[in-house]
């Protein structure tokens, strides 16, 4: 899967550009409704901030791919796959936009995970055996970057390049370049500081998203694609979840101790430690480009096991607090 810009070109739709404008109008409709993200102890952030920015996200990408791929002259081969997408993205949307308002137990929102990464898979016309691996990796993705969407721009600008290199594969194109577009649209109102937050409601279904993205093109590469893409973003996620099994926490308990985290509360800038995470992006796509997966997965882990030896150091001398 060699990376193309005429593959993001062919992408380019004049529905992009509605989408622009229908993000920004939802968005900025969002913060004026005042739903408010209040600090407490887990949170980095410090004043209650507006969330639902992925309203915008999500809402413009829904509305703005079925013309985006009309006016393409998209295949007609395409459409299951699609419709279990945007089926998978509305009921994610939904019930994580309801829990945003008023959280409820876990379980629901995992059992929704599931639901919306069947759908997808179902989409893409996979058979039984591929179905499992597919929607626990889907369910895996979705939370990962969900967990990870902590400090501004992190989660939203990941998914963004994310998504502009799958598409530069030839993969979905349309698809793909929209959804890059409303991430981008995005962007400026949470980095470098947040006027709004992305929410549950952007971060579960867009991780859905990128994920399908692997499942679509399986046969051709995009799964390990987009495990080198989210690199950087999955070994954080499944590091944490192993240190605090190893100490006996409960694993479903909200908490700060990510590496991004404890980089951010060991003293490094909230913007640095975010173009660290778009770094480790671009950089799984250039280890995915080597075309050797012993070289692609060396080039991802060593940077990795660095940057946990480096943030566990100074967490160890300038973390005071349990972590």
């Amino acid at each position: 899967m060699p990376f193309s810009f005429q593959n993001l070109t062919s992408g380019v739709t004049l529905s992009c550009i509605a989408a622009v404008v229908l993000c920004n109008l939802l968005i900025l409709l969002m913060i004026r409704a005042g739903v408010l993200d209040h600090p407490v102890a887990r949170s980095s952030h410090t004043r209650p901030t507006p969330k639902g920015g992925g309203i915008g996200i999500v809402g413009a990408f829904i509305l703005c791919l079925p013309p985006a791929l009309y006016e393409a002259h998209a295949s007609m081969r395409i459409v299951p796959a699609i419709t279990g997408l945007l089926v998978g993205m509305i009921l994610l949307g939904t019930v994580s936009w309801l829990d945003d308002v008023r959280p409820f137990p876990a379980r629901y929102k995992l059992a929704a995970q599931f639901v919306a990464a069947i759908a997808a898979a179902i989409g893409t016309g996979a058979t039984l055996p591929e179905m499992i691996p597919f929607v626990l990796a889907a369910v895996f993705i979705t939370n990962a970057l969900n967990f990870i969407d902590g400090i501004n721009g992190l989660a939203s600008g990941v998914m963004a390049i994310s998504a502009l290199l799958l598409a530069s594969t030839g993969l979905m194109p349309v698809a793909f370049v929209l959804l890059a577009v409303c991430l981008l649209s995005f962007l400026p109102y949470n980095f470098p500081k947040a006027r709004i937050f992305m929410g549950d409601v952007g971060s579960q279904p867009i991780g859905l998203a990128i994920a399908w993205g692997g499942m679509t093109g399986f046969g051709t590469g995009s799964g390990l694609l987009v495990i080198a893409l989210l690199s950087g973003v999955l070994w954080d996620v499944t590091f944490t979840l192993a240190r605090r099994a190893r100490a006996g926490d409960r694993l479903a308990q909200a908490h700060r101790g990510h590496l991004y985290q404890l980089a951010v509360r060991s003293g490094l800038p909230v913007p640095l430690v975010t173009c660290l995470y778009w770094g480790f992006a671009l950089w799984g796509a250039a280890a995915f480009a080597t075309g050797q997966i012993i070289t692609m997965v060396l080039m991802i882990a060593l940077p990795q096991l660095a940057w946990t030896g480096y943030v566990c150091t100074r967490a160890k001398t300038r973390v005071q607090d349990r972590w």
